[in-house]
């Protein structure tokens, strides 16, 4: 079956690009030690109590935590900074004059966050129409990576999404759930898929589930 050719908007380099850059995430939150089995945001510590902090220096903080040479959100730098951190992220995701690369591990570190909300954000951001693709699809591999097995219903719905990014990545966030459920979906969507690329992502995807 033929590939379907990238949307006119975006050339085909230009989106392959793209998808590198969401794969490289993908490469980096699908191989987190919180596996996609296990819902990240429950194995939290509780934040402790800190002092009040001044005016600006909780968005300092989250700043300088993203552009860490860090690769990989990690639950133990996040947890101290408090619930206040999800308005900042959030406002950092959704601000559109800010770059990309920051946006994107905006999204990201709502994976660990300690806010009972941030699922809800991840999830709003999944069905936006105005969050750009690359958002989408890390906020695809946040929501797993956080609510592990309970996002499986909420991801497999994604494979037939419009956006070629959003497909491959919930292709491979739903095989790193594993299981017979995720198995049977992706077997059943392989046939179906025109575009290569996704097509290759489910492969990995159902590489990832044991026989």
């Amino acid at each position: 079956m033929s590939s379907s050719p990238p949307p006119a908007s975006l050339p085909s380099r230009e989106w392959c690009a793209h998808l590198a850059r969401v794969s490289a995430l993908a490469s980096l939150l699908l191989t987190s030690p919180a596996h996609f089995g296990q819902a990240s945001a429950a194995r939290m510590p509780p934040a402790s109590p800190s002092a009040p902090r001044a005016p600006g220096t909780l968005h300092q903080e989250i700043l300088r935590l993203l552009e860490s040479p860090e690769s990989l959100p990690r639950e133990a730098d996040w947890a101290p900074l408090g619930p206040e951190a999800l308005t900042e992220l959030s406002g950092l995701a959704s601000n559109p004059d800010a770059p990309e690369p920051r946006r994107t591990r905006a999204v990201a570190a709502m994976a660990v966050v300690s806010h009972p909300e941030a699922s809800q954000r991840l999830q709003q951001l999944l069905r936006s129409s105005e969050a750009p693709p690359s958002l989408r699809a890390a906020a695809t591999l946040a929501l797993g990576r956080r609510a592990g097995l309970e996002a499986v219903p909420l991801l497999m719905p994604l494979l037939e999404d419009r956006n070629e990014q959003v497909r491959a990545t919930a292709a491979q966030a739903v095989g790193r759930m594993g299981g017979p459920e995720a198995r049977k979906v992706l077997e059943e969507r392989l046939p179906l898929e025109e575009n290569l690329e996704v097509r290759e992502a489910i492969q990995r995807g159902l590489s990832y589930i044991e026989p």
